[in-house]
């Protein structure tokens, strides 16, 4: 946790201000562009993971593009997160959109969650307890 925060502080500074009107992020979530993320430290299954990140008004981490991927992925460790990632008829991001190019690895049909680790996508059985990743919109 002490190097993922190394890592981001380099970036709060291009982004923040000290107005007390000015978008932030609540305790113990990280800011960085104009969204918030929320590092767990506990861990849960996927499904329990992603009501926690319901019920604080964001969503289990889903990127837009690959590029955001990749740029996220340097920020991470060797343990796996989830992410908002499903196996439902084909691998869809959480807000309905298809996974793309990134290739996601499995190991069993019955590995329908995706998670993810500075090395990439992986596939895991739901059920898994895992600490995850949510993301929302800075307020």
């Amino acid at each position: 946790m002490i190097l993922l925060l190394y890592r981001w502080i380099p970036y709060q500074g291009s982004n923040s201000s000290t107005c007390a009107s000015c978008p932030s992020c609540p305790d113990f979530w990280t800011r960085y562009g104009n969204h918030c993320y929320y590092f767990s430290v506990e861990k849960k299954d996927w499904n329990s993971s992603l009501e926690f990140c319901l019920a604080k008004g964001s969503h289990l981490l889903v990127f837009i593009d690959d590029q955001e991927m990749n740029q996220f992925k340097c920020f991470l460790n060797d343990d796996f997160r989830w992410i908002g990632l499903r196996d439902n008829s084909g691998w869809r991001w959480e807000d309905g959109s298809a996974l793309n190019s990134s290739r996601i690895t499995s190991n069993s049909f019955v590995q329908k969650c995706g998670t993810i680790n500075r090395i990439g996508l992986q596939a895991s059985s739901c059920e898994v307890l895992l600490q995850w990743v949510c993301k929302k919109v800075r307020l």
